[in-house]
């Protein structure tokens, strides 16, 4: 609501600017889309573990949060497997998954046995299913089209027809089903509506209004049920039992019918999504595709809705796909407006500035400056005589608008806009404009900081330090301190105070200083707390000064777990005394750093620093170039959602592998088993990637393994026969660890002669032959017996060199794994270092490059996750199979050839010259290039890679200053500046020239300018 003085100030504000369209919905609803084939979407249901069900037009997929798994039945070839059509789904109570399809019938996934049994349809021919509803007594009811509602007795494995009459005659088209609490039956048709009470007893309930199909039931949390129609209308019934219609009306049909955890219904429509009342019934809203938003809606045919068990909705439907409706109640985004003549037709934002008189000014990126009103719609545009980009807005003490645009430094009107002053600017753009009360005016710049004195000046004052010198680099923050009115300074340079005629720099304390220099954002709290943010060790806070009068700080962001980045620049402080930035927020009373991301909230884009504002009603406005992101700070809490972890897939001997019992009772792999890997999934599906995960093999493992979303398998060779337990915790998407780990115990059970009978066998067989042997005489039997040790020997050596292999080699690809490259890389640094450490004989200085470095190349098939999405898994396995072969063809058998996850590799060059590093990069990237890759059933798929290298050592004139971790975490900065480039190329560093690992940061793509480094690109 507008106070009323705002309202006042509002009314006369908008009698003085050029008035446009408002927006009546300026924060869109967002939602996150799942790839699925042709985005097409038929059926959605949720089994008891947590996975998500999807029937599309391709046949049915099972989504853990990382990728599709296609759910076949068995079959010879791909058409016998694939289930066709699906179009509708229902959770079964024992975690199975019933599966109606359009021309097989009835189908049930069994989770012990991981397969899909087909189960027919009641007679010769099967009808087209569209309703699936499991009862209490374990029977499922089935509506099709043509032969009714069906009953599907589960322990008999029998199909019985349930008469359902209308006016007497046999109704065929059964389109809902729906089970009450009551345990009554529901079922929509193509006449209406009908209940069948626990006696079996059918009631048709007569419509308002005549006949209608009813095409979607839902019972809500009250236990009312709604309906909904195929002539676009949604009714309830009634506390007296009978069916009334709800006063909105749609175009189209009603599809699908969900309650969310707020209450409200929403309806699925063929003409986008409509809210309702879970209350009154009352329309709330109406939501359609707007292809000017990003991540909205995707598309107007909605056809199912599900609730899942943390309380996000799904959507699908055909053209929309799978999304995900992204809800978080403190964070929105206000979108650009659908007009194009609107002064916010554009996302992009730069500069905000909340007015006195309760407007809010928005400068965009391609140049007009909108004004908003307190619900963030467009009431205006700011009547500037021309619309040049703006860096940056203040307002004056009298409220005039004090901007920064086109190199000048302008003082304006603020209604008209009219141009009262202006002065030349240097130091390139402006990041923050401070106006002070005084009528002192400061300008941080690109390059150095400003001041103005007053109103009057003839010119802008350069500002100097202490030691006369002006301040170069980029000044990012100003602030003046409350109560002292003391001003702070935070730039590239450092932190500084102003005495009045000098910049003054604050020195930090040894061991209690800054972690990096370069100060981004300052912020003062209500309890005089001094916050620091800096480029690469992130958020300080400022603890005191020691004798000496030097800073004391303490490093949050670090401590936390969160350095290499900067905590977000743009600092505020809410009213429970949180600190905030549009990335992250830290409660210092829980001493909690959480870090926000845009599949938990909207998406704003990239953010903008320098171009944030805090709201008279407590909101934080943030802008990015997809719109401005707004936070509501008192609605914010961790998610306390503890995802369970599951089992995605198994792998036995490299190859997938079906269990013999479910997973409960656990897994049973059988003798002669090599080798096996679980991958796993935590079921958050708000944001899987930001998700740890540690694990152990309980019998095996001494300690826990730690890892991230993108090595999500459990892989194990070399196992003796026994018992063993695979453990495995995660987080939430906020990094809290879940209490619904995943324990799965194993048996490897034994060959036949590692059995203890086998083994008795054995030893008496060997007393048997050794009696045999004495009456044979000592030399032959000692001749024999030497034989028998021999040839025993080197079956145990076989074997044992079979099982070494094994534990460090990827089952599927028969590449090396990490496993193997942990136990090998140190004696290949320590080789290479001995060669630019240890003199020549007869020579004093080092070695040269003569072939003694080691080349460290990452490789990442580019697109791989759409080869996935579009072909197959079966095609992606077969793609990274010719993948290594290719790698074996390029690089040396000396060579280090590591799958590193997913579709990721390593390769550890031996022995090699920096100076071939890049033709080896060109000459395996033209490798994949040249020759397309072909699938099991003859297409071929054109693939590409992306390639980042870097070499050690990297400074010969220092080999020991950058060690294997700080090599390998940039190659890996190579890898994605090269997928940056465009992909299908190299990025890669061949020589530091006095660089260190410390001074460089690699979250940015300023690194690959740094002069000193030798860097290599494609292209």
């Amino acid at each position: 609501m507008i106070r009323p003085s705002l309202t006042l100030a509002l009314l006369i504000a908008l009698a003085r600017v050029p008035v446009a369209q408002a927006d009546p919905s300026a924060l869109e609803p967002q939602f996150a889309s799942v790839p699925v084939p042709r985005d097409v979407v038929g059926s959605l249901a949720q089994d008891r573990q947590g996975l998500i069900w999807i029937g599309t037009s391709d046949g049915l997929a099972r989504f853990d949060g990382y990728r599709l798994r296609p759910i076949e039945r068995e079959g010879g070839t791909p058409v016998q497997r694939n289930l066709g059509w699906v179009r509708s789904l229902a959770a079964a109570a024992d975690g199975g998954m019933w599966i109606g399809t359009e021309v097989n019938g009835l189908a049930r996934y069994e989770p012990a046995f991981d397969r899909v049994r087909m189960l027919g349809g009641g007679g010769e021919r099967h009808t087209p299913i569209r309703a699936l509803a499991e009862d209490g007594a374990g029977r499922v009811w089935v509506g099709t089209l043509g032969q009714g509602l069906l009953r599907y007795e589960a322990k008999a494995g029998r199909f019985d027809t349930e008469p359902l009459l209308v006016d007497g005659e046999p109704e065929g088209r059964v389109l809902a089903l729906a089970v009450a609490r009551d345990g009554s039956l529901w079922a929509g048709h193509w006449r209406g509506l009908a209940r069948r009470d626990t006696q079996g007893r059918w009631a048709p309930l007569a419509l308002p209004e005549g006949a209608v199909g009813i095409s979607t039931l839902l019972e809500d949390g009250n236990g009312r049920l709604w309906f909904g129609s195929m002539d676009g209308r949604i009714g309830r019934i009634g506390e007296d039992g009978q069916p009334r219609w709800l006063a909105a009306r749609f175009k189209g049909s009603v599809q699908a019918l969900a309650q969310g955890a707020d209450g409200t219904v929403w309806a699925g429509l063929t003409d986008g999504i409509a809210w309702l009342d879970g209350g009154s019934g009352a329309l709330l809203r109406q939501l359609r595709h707007n292809p000017h938003l990003p991540g909205g809606l995707a598309g107007n045919d909605v056809n199912v809705l599900l609730r899942d068990q943390a309380g996000a909705m799904w959507v699908g439907g055909y053209g929309v796909g799978l999304q995900r409706h992204r809800q978080h109640p403190a964070l929105a985004v206000r979108g650009p407006d659908a007009d194009p003549d609107s002064p916010l037709a554009s996302s992009d934002l730069r500069g905000l500035l909340p007015r006195r008189d309760g407007l809010l000014m928005v400068a965009t990126h391609s140049g007009p400056v909108a004004l908003l009103d307190a619900q963030l719609r467009t009431v205006g545009r700011w009547p500037r005589e021309a619309d040049t980009p703006v860096d940056n807005l203040a307002e004056g003490p009298d409220g005039s608008v004090w901007l920064a645009a086109n190199g000048r430094l302008e003082r304006r009107e603020p209604r008209s806009a009219r141009l009262l002053a202006s002065w030349p600017l240097e130091g390139g753009r402006a990041h923050r404009v401070l106006a002070l009360p005084d009528g002192q005016v400061w300008v941080g710049m690109q390059d150095g900081l400003y001041r103005l004195p007053s109103p009057q000046a003839a010119r802008v004052e350069r500002v100097r330090r202490a030691d006369g010198e002006p301040l170069r680099g980029g000044v990012h923050a100003l602030h003046v301190e409350p109560g002292s009115g003391q001003l702070w300074v935070g730039a590239l340079a450092g932190l500084f105070r102003w005495d009045g005629q000098r910049l003054v720099e604050v020195v930090g304390a040894p061991g209690e200083a800054l972690g990096f220099p370069a100060v981004l954002g300052l912020l003062h709290t209500r309890d005089g707390r001094l916050y620091v943010d800096t480029a690469v060790s992130g958020l300080h806070r400022l603890k005191g000064y020691d004798a000496q009068g030097r800073a004391r700080f303490e490093r949050i962001s670090e401590r936390l777990g969160a350095p290499g980045r900067p905590f977000g620049v743009n600092l505020h402080e809410d009213a429970h005394g949180r600190i905030w930035s549009q990335q992250s927020v830290y409660d210092p009373a829980a001493d909690r750093l959480d870090e926000l991301s845009g599949a938990e909230g909207p998406p704003m884009g990239t953010p903008r620093f320098f171009a944030d504002t805090a709201l008279p009603d407590g909101r934080l406005l943030f802008c990015g170039s997809r719109g401005l992101l707004v936070v509501e700070p008192l609605a914010f809490m961790p998610s306390r959602y503890a995802p369970p972890v599951v089992v995605s897939s198994l792998r036995r001997n490299g190859q997938p592998f079906q269990p013999e019992q479910e997973f409960a009772r656990g897994l049973k792999l059988p003798a002669g088993t090599r080798s096996f890997a679980v991958e796993f999934a935590a079921l958050d599906y708000t944001d899987p990637a930001r998700l740890r995960y540690m694990l152990r093999l309980d019998g095996w493992d001494q300690e826990w393994t730690f890892t991230d979303a993108s090595a999500r398998f459990a892989t194990y060779g070399g196992l003796a026969p026994g018992h063993y337990r695979l453990e495995v915790y995660a987080t939430n998407h906020h990094g809290m660890w879940s209490d619904r780990p995943l324990w799965l115990d194993i048996e490897l059970l034994p060959a036949w002669w590692q059995t203890r009978w086998a083994q008795a066998g054995g030893v008496l067989a060997g007393l048997t032959l050794l009696w045999a042997l004495l009456r044979w005489g000592v030399a032959r039997r000692t001749a024999q017996l030497r034989r028998r040790e021999a040839a025993l020997q080197a079956l145990v050596d076989q074997r044992t060199a079979e099982l070494r292999e094994a534990s460090t080699t990827d089952p599927l690809t028969g590449l090396r794994n990490r496993r193997y490259l942990d136990s090998r890389v140190a004696s290949d640094l320590q080789l290479s270092l001995r060669h630019y450490t240890e003199p020549r004989r007869g020579a004093a200085d080092r070695h040269p490059d003569d072939e003694a470095d080691l080349l460290v190349m990452l490789m990442d098939i580019d697109h791989f996750k759409r080869i996935n999405d579009r072909h197959g898994h079966a095609a992606g396995d077969q793609v990274l199979v010719e993948f290594a072969q290719r790698l074996r063809a390029v690089f040396r058998e000396s060579d280090v050839l590591v799958r590193w996850g997913g579709e990721e590799f390593l390769a550890l060059a031996r022995g090699g010259a920096r100076s071939g590093a890049a033709e080896l990069a060109a000459r395996f990237g033209a490798t994949v290039r040249e020759r397309p890759f072909t699938l099991a059933d003859g297409r071929t798929l054109p693939v590409t890679v992306s390639i980042g290298f870097a070499v050690f050592p990297l400074d010969p004139q220092a080999p020991r200053a950058w060690d294997w971790d700080a090599t390998l975490s940039l190659a890996d900065a190579a890898l994605y500046a090269a997928k940056e480039q465009g992909r299908d190329g190299y990025v890669g560093v061949v020589g530091a020239d006095g660089v260190r690992p410390k001074g460089l940061c690699l979250d940015d793509a300023a690194w690959l300018t740094e002069p000193r480094l030798r860097v290599r690109r494609s292209g």
